[in-house]
């Protein structure tokens, strides 16, 4: 089947286009300024710097959870901060999102807690509960074992890969990964990350922050040769 002008000017297009995007918290140092960037589909970009350098403020911009004190933030040609509750909500359902912080639900199991983000976006409960079981094997969790254990008694490095399972359990067009290797093991982060590329290499776009100031060991964790690495210092974009 051929690609009509239309089709390919659209994939031509970048997906994210950052332009001139400040953000500021009352009277403190602005945590972004003026930032520039354009990010094509399908890209797997790695947003990297030092601890206070913007990069979890920019990953909740890019997902519509706050807006930008100045600039635009486009995604697909739309304005995120124009967008109406409704479609707004319907465009993160497009998204992965992995905060900082797994804000998994303590009481109920990691089956669950990855199913709830299928189920929220329509699935049948059956068919969420298999994409949740399914997405916590591609992570590692053995679902076996650890599947129906309540979030609160697993470990960190689970709690962690639970929380991917549910970013990547509705089958995203764009995973917002915040510092996807923390707090793993070396090993397991390596294979996360692999996993992470393998949706990359399907076409979903990737971007990921990571802290420059890492420590070592989480600091050789390897990103894919064709990442792009867009480094931030004091909330700027810096060569």
């Amino acid at each position: 089947m051929e690609t009509s002008p239309t089709d390919a000017s659209a994939k031509a297009q970048p997906l994210v286009v950052l332009e001139r995007v400040e953000k500021r918290y009352g009277a403190f140092r602005p945590a972004l300024v003026g930032l520039d960037l354009g990010i094509a589909r399908g890209e797997f970009v790695v947003i990297e710097g030092p601890g206070g350098a913007g990069k979890s403020v920019l990953l909740r911009l890019l997902a519509g959870l706050e807006n930008p004190s100045g600039g635009t933030i486009q995604l697909a040609g739309e304005n995120l901060a124009r967008l109406r509750p409704r479609a707004l909500a319907q465009v993160r359902r497009s998204m992965g999102i992995l905060p900082p912080a797994d804000a998994l639900l303590g009481a109920r199991s990691a089956v669950e807690n990855v199913a709830l983000a299928a189920w929220v976006a329509g699935t049948q409960e059956q068919e969420g509960l298999r994409r949740a079981r399914a997405a916590l094997e591609l992570v590692g969790l053995d679902v076996g074992r650890y599947g129906a254990a309540p979030c609160m008694r697993l470990a960190s490095g689970q709690r962690h890969c639970v929380a991917l399972a549910r970013a990547l359990v509705n089958r995203p067009a764009l995973l917002l990964l915040d510092d996807p290797g923390v707090p793993l093991e070396p090993a397991q982060a390596s294979r996360l990350l692999q996993v992470i590329d393998q949706f990359a290499q399907a076409g979903v776009t990737v971007i990921a922050s990571r802290r420059a100031d890492a420590a070592p060991a989480a600091a050789a964790q390897a990103w894919p040769a064709r990442a792009r690495i867009v480094r931030l210092h004091d909330g700027a974009i810096v060569p």
